[in-house]
């Protein structure tokens, strides 16, 4: 069991990244299963394994993942659009062993860590060739730090995925490539700079992060990468010349009533057919990228799903919000 109390307020943490994780689990579950129809002609052969080819950008598959890709970058999506994104079809032995492996230990890790794997999205910046080498044959001894540890494959976490895209290499086109993954981090460790440490300290750790309250980067030991980390999408970026002035702004929320787009586009997920959500993670995705504005969503998403809607989503938010602030308090009180 993972008993340390930091390394179970991360799990927590994890377990909650973002309001609409679960929705967006949905379409990359699916990801990692073998696709029937049409592949798009833009496809990349391989003597290794598998055919990686671009998604088709009218489509659900490639709305969503942009939309996820936007929410975790945060501003910097003002200054950085998704030009292509490609996938691995996992036709081949090999890579449907892969993908196997990859829940096999995802079942491991459930029962060893008494029913809470920890697994998470995480992001790796690279170049193009090398982003299809991973998404082709799995992640290998690289990423490693020049600072004398800890050595392992470092990941960006969902919270700093915009460091991913700052890290990659510029190719010839003026394209950034980002690696999507999925990975499982059972139960973590603090791992500082220079530690030099390439395994886990204890049977009580799994993996490692640089920050138990806040991760930017995860740590999967080597000898773990081929089976802890399941490499989903490639993302073609470009950036703009404006975000060379960028930096990481702190999120300033308007004051109550408010609820976060993030959360709103959850709830409503539950209650409107799947045409309509395509639509809201179009619109939204055309705000996070600042080609509509703020009231310009708020109407679009009126005209979408009304305001009874709207205003029974909002007003659930803030009741649940409520009764966790009370149980909090209630929870503080008994240990006083």
């Amino acid at each position: 069991m993972c008993t340390s109390r930091r390394g179970t307020r991360m799990a927590g943490r994890l377990d909650n990244v973002k309001e609409e994780q679960s929705d967006v689990e949905s379409s990359c579950s699916d990801s990692v299963s073998v696709i029937d129809g049409p592949v798009s002609e833009k496809s990349h052969e391989s003597s290794f394994c598998g055919r990686i080819s671009a998604i088709n950008k009218e489509g659900e598959e490639f709305l969503r993942l942009k939309h996820r890709f936007h929410l975790s970058i945060g501003s910097l999506s003002q200054h950085c659009s998704v030009v292509d994104a490609y996938r691995n079809f996992r036709l081949c032995p090999v890579g449907k062993a892969r993908l196997m492996a990859f829940r096999m230990f995802v079942k491991a890790m459930t029962e060893k860590r008494g029913g809470n794997q920890n697994t998470a999205f995480a992001w790796f910046g690279t170049s193009k060739d090398e982003a299809f080498r991973i998404m082709r044959e799995g992640f290998g001894v690289c990423g490693t730090p020049n600072n004398g540890g800890p050595f392992g494959l470092h990941l960006c976490s969902d919270s700093a995925s915009a460091d991913s895209v700052l890290l990659a290499p510029v190719d010839e086109d003026g394209l950034r490539h980002v690696v999507v993954c999925r990975v499982i981090l059972g139960c973590p460790e603090e791992l500082l700079p220079g530690s030099g440490q390439s395994s886990p300290s204890s049977e009580e750790h799994d993996s490692g992060a640089d920050n138990m309250q806040s991760p930017s980067r995860y740590i999967i030991w080597y000898p773990d990468v081929k089976t802890h980390v399941l490499p989903l999408y490639t993302l073609s970026v470009k950036l703009d010349s404006s975000f060379e002035g960028w930096r990481r702004e702190p999120v300033h929320k308007p004051s109550s009533p408010w609820m976060p787009f993030s959360a709103l586009i959850h709830a409503l997920s539950k209650s409107v057919p799947p045409s309509t959500m395509f639509l809201i993670r179009k619109f939204h995705t055309e705000f996070m990228e600042r080609k509509i504005t703020r009231q310009q969503l708020i109407f679009q998403f009126r005209q979408l799903v009304g305001d009874r809607l709207l205003v029974s989503a909002v007003k659930n938010f803030r009741d649940k919000k409520l009764k966790r602030t009370i149980s909090s308090s209630r929870g503080v009180s008994a240990k006083c």
